[in-house]
């Protein structure tokens, strides 16, 4: 891959000032189920690199799956034809040096397994063992005699990334990382009689995870924990409409993150005023317990890496700090514009240009609670597992409006499980009301969270 990528390289420096070329090897091996059956197995190889050229202020970029010379000299070609006709961008201060790496690269712990790659070359078949081990962990949870659980829909995939990149200003370096990831999904079923409706009564459970290393799922636990949730919810009643308490697990915290923090605090979004914390820098924006780190350095982190996708060493970024924001996500180019150092949290795939993003989100306090505890100082309030909508919160002002999925209402610290629920506010509000967290902490996709009790949130039923 570096010896085409150096052949790229040259050949943009030919009549260009500056050049980057960034590469990608792909391996993934997924197997999909349909209730217990496999439905598809899948076994994709890929490659790509993508070309970026600088002329004066004038950029430029391309990209092609072919590793071929010819393709990609048209590849650079194509790239420098795009920056002379491109606009002149004077925010632009041009791409990361060697500087930039001064300080060396460190690869995270446990980013790397050898079983994963071994599974990637032994096929199908040992994948499709994993998927077994979720259905037999599904089937292991003791259910009464008027509750029947299928399960619908699963999958598992195992896969290999290497990266590399390479500039003019003094930037050569690759990474390579292995993932895994599983999850089910089953409809829990309770006879009428049992259910004092008259009618069935079916409701769905979820669970999955993602890890870097095979020992870092525990298979059957993904099937009894999905099972469990569906079953836990049956008989469920319907809250009056008001004001609550409510406790966040760490998946409903991560979905409702991924659509607000996380882009509020991407220096782009602020620096296009798309964020309310616009020209906040040092302001109090949280509740004094809050601590948001973005670590890409973490050990057995999701998004662990050695360097971010312009070669900026991977880095801890203390984002909030007992409640004052103290900085923002940044990749060189926005960093450029701000006149600071890039954070090395640029984002990027061989076919787009980088832009700037989390990798370990992680949301630190103090002192933890375990949920009992939360749910003790409660007399009236909500516990959400999951939310459905949160892709519809608005970036700009941090307002939502959710399903709360898989919810139990709270009184005197006893949890209950409820119907038709929906949550409405504004992640700001969210921050400031935030009371305790727990001790339960796992990452999900980028978010890295425990529990979290927030003392008010509009519950409508």
């Amino acid at each position: 891959m570096l010896d085409i990528m150096h052949k790229g390289l040259k050949k943009a420096l030919e009549s260009c000032d500056q050049a980057e070329i960034y590469g990608e090897c792909g391996d993934v091996l997924s197997v999909d189920l349909e209730q217990e059956e496999v439905k598809k197995v899948k076994h994709v190889k890929s490659t790509g690199i993508g070309v970026r050229v600088v002329r004066g202020k004038k950029i430029g970029f391309s990209y092609t799956t072919a590793l071929e010379d010819a393709r990609i000299e048209e590849c650079v070609e194509h790239a420098i034809k795009q920056a002379k006709v491109s606009e002149q961008d004077t925010h632009f201060h041009g791409l990361p040096g060697a500087e930039t790496s001064k300080q060396g690269y460190t690869k995270p712990e446990r980013s790397f397994d050898p079983r994963i790659t071994g599974l990637l070359e032994c096929g199908s078949e040992d994948a499709i063992q994993y998927c077994k081990r979720m259905l037999n962990g599904a089937k292991e949870y003791k259910l009464s005699k008027s509750v029947t659980c299928t399960p619908t829909e699963g999958s598992f995939a195992a896969a290999r990334d290497e990266t590399y990149i390479l500039n003019s200003e003094g930037i050569e370096t690759s990474d390579t990382g292995t993932y895994v990831s599983a999850w089910l999904m089953v409809v829990a079923s309770e006879a009428g009689e049992a259910s004092g409706s008259g009618g069935g009564e079916e409701i769905s459970g979820y669970e999955g995870k993602v890890s870097r290393m095979l020992t870092g799922i525990d298979f059957e636990w993904i099937g009894r924990e999905a099972v469990k949730m569906a079953v836990d919810c049956f008989g469920a009643k319907k809250l009056k409409t008001k004001e609550m308490p409510v406790v966040f697990s760490p998946r409903a915290v991560q979905n409702l993150l991924a659509y607000t923090l996380i882009p509020q605090l991407s220096a782009e979004n602020v620096q296009r005023k798309q964020s309310p914390y616009h020209g906040k820098k040092g302001q109090e924006i949280a509740s004094e317990i809050l601590t948001v780190v973005d670590d890409g350095t973490m050990q057995g982190g999701v998004n662990s890496r050695k360097m971010d996708g312009e070669g900026v060493p991977a880095q801890p970024t203390k984002l909030v700090e007992n409640g004052v924001l103290k900085n923002f996500l940044y990749d060189s180019y926005t960093a450029g514009k701000d006149g600071v150092e890039s954070t090395g949290n640029a984002i990027r795939g061989f076919s787009n240009l980088p832009t700037p993003g989390a990798t370990n989100f992680i949301i630190n306090a103090g002192s933890k609670a375990s949920k009992e505890e939360m749910f003790g100082e409660i007399r009236e309030g909500l516990f959400v597992n999951d939310v459905i909508g949160a892709h519809t919160a608005s970036r700009a002002s941090g307002d939502f409006s959710v399903v709360a999925q898989n919810s139990f209402g709270i009184k005197k610290g006893e949890l209950y499980p409820v119907t038709q629920v929906m949550l409405a506010g504004n992640m700001q509000e969210i921050l400031k009301h935030m009371e305790m967290v727990g001790n339960d902490a796992r990452q999900i996709y980028s978010v890295v969270s425990p529990s979290v009790k927030v003392s008010k949130v509009q519950v409508v039923s």
